[in-house]
Formats: C-alpha cells, sequence, structure tokens
C-alpha cells in the first residue's frame, strides 16, 4: 500500500476525524473491497505520526458505522453495507418524533414503485414461486395477526431482492422497524374484515402483475397498495392526535 503523508498540526478536536478520512482515502485510492484488510492502528499512527488513542477513536467511530470489523489479534477489515446502522438512525428519527409512520410510508412508496417494476422484469422462477406462496399464506392466516404482517414483510423482501438493484434491499431492511410498524396498522384487530380483505387483494394484485412480468401494471398495483397504507396511516395518526388533544 501506499505511504500517506503525515498529517499537518490539526487541533484535538478534529484529530480523529482527520485520521477516519485519511483511512477512508487510502479505501478509495487503493480500490480496497468489503473483506479486505486496512492497516493497524499501530501501523496508521505510525504512518501520520499520531497517537494511538486518536487512531483508536477514528477506528471505532467507523467500526459503528459499519464500515471496519475489529477484532482482537486480527487486522481491521473492510465490511459488507450494514442495513442495521441505518436503521437505528431511521428508529430514532420515527421514535423521538421527527419523522412519522406516514413519512415513511410516502418514502416507502417512492423506492417500491421502481423496485416492483424491476422485480417484474428480473424475478426468478423462483422468487415469483416463493411470492404466490406468501399471498396464500397472508390470506389463510385468518386471526393470525403476526402471521399476516409476517407474511406482508417478506413479501416486500421478495420483491426488493427481485429487483436486482442490492439498494432497494438495504433500504427495506433499514426501514424493517417502521416497515413492521406500518404492517401492524394494516392489519391490527381493528381493521373491519373488508379492510383486511382489501389490503391482501393490494397484495396479491402487486404479486400477480411481477409473476406476470407485467412491469407497468405492477407500478399501478403497487402504488395503490401504498395508496390504502396511507389512508390507513394518516386516519390512525389522526386519531391519536384527537385522543392527545383531548387530554
Amino acid at each position: 500500500m501506499n505511504q500517506i503523508a503525515p498529517l499537518p498540526s490539526l487541533e484535538r478536536p478534529t484529530l480523529s476525524a482527520q485520521v477516519a478520512r485519511h483511512l477512508l482515502a487510502l479505501v478509495n485510492r487503493e480500490q480496497l473491497r468489503p473483506g479486505d484488510t486496512v492497516p493497524s492502528e499501530v501501523q496508521i499512527g505510525l504512518d501520520l505520526k499520531v497517537s494511538r488513542g486518536s487512531v483508536r477513536e477514528a477506528y471505532r467511530t467507523l467500526a459503528a458505522l459499519g464500515i471496519l470489523e475489529i477484532e482482537g489479534g486480527r487486522k481491521p477489515r473492510l465490511k459488507a453495507i450494514d442495513p442495521h446502522v441505518l436503521a437505528q438512525v431511521f428508529d430514532y428519527a420515527l421514535t423521538t418524533a421527527q419523522v412519522s409512520v406516514a413519512h415513511v410510508i410516502e418514502t416507502r412508496r417512492a423506492i417500491e414503485l421502481q423496485t416492483a417494476q424491476l422485480a417484474a422484469r428480473y424475478a426468478t422462477p423462483q422468487q415469483r414461486s416463493r411470492l404466490r406462496e406468501l399471498v396464500v399464506q397472508m390470506r389463510s392466516a385468518g386471526s393470525d395477526h403476526a402471521r399476516r404482517v409476517a407474511c406482508d414483510t417478506a413479501i416486500h423482501t421478495v420483491i426488493a431482492e427481485a429487483s436486482g438493484n442490492p439498494l432497494n434491499s438495504i433500504l427495506l431492511a433499514a426501514l424493517r422497524t417502521p416497515v413492521e410498524a406500518s404492517s401492524s396498522i394494516h392489519f391490527d384487530d381493528r381493521r373491519s374484515e373488508s379492510e383486511l380483505t382489501r389490503v391482501i387483494d393490494a397484495h396479491e394484485a402487486v404479486v400477480d402483475r411481477i409473476c406476470a412480468g407485467d412491469a407497468m401494471g405492477a407500478v399501478s398495483a403497487m402504488s395503490y397498495h401504498f395508496d390504502i397504507s396511507i389512508v390507513h396511516v394518516k386516519r390512525d395518526e389522526d386519531t391519536a392526535q384527537g385522543s392527545a388533544s383531548a387530554t
């Protein structure tokens, strides 16, 4: 690997951030990939002429971001993208009311319309078969609320995988907790039988169009599915706000 030029004199509060940026620059310059090793803390400290404590802080920050894998006795390695890191950010935004479930649904809609279109083009026979099985399981779930939610989540996961774009799967996985929260709203026990049937029918329509290879039909069906989702979520949020105002 090429040597990194020593760092100029830096203020202490910014030193670990500078080390992290230099390490990321090395990754780019050396065209390293997930699984490749990076210099040890000792080596990077010698190269940059900074204390090992500052390097350790930078490495720990990169590990927390899901960029580095640090295990005792082994050289640090680059990690594949970890959706759980993004999930923590999205979950924090949701639990602190910086975003709402409706915001999550709106964002998912933008992603999943394209995902459905791509899945209709690229889904494998195995993925199409799996989607059909999941719809059958969803419809036969009866009063098993948890099973319906699990089928809903699995359908969207398979569609994202079938799109062939790994970012779709990463973003959906990162939104898993908000996704499950919204799924619970769609299928909770307060929904009438006709409402539940309409939601299940919407999922089946999406799967039918994907399995038929109808890209535009899949987009239309997914759009209708999210139209239903938005109505349900906003109605529940309005009810919750009304209850809060009353108290």
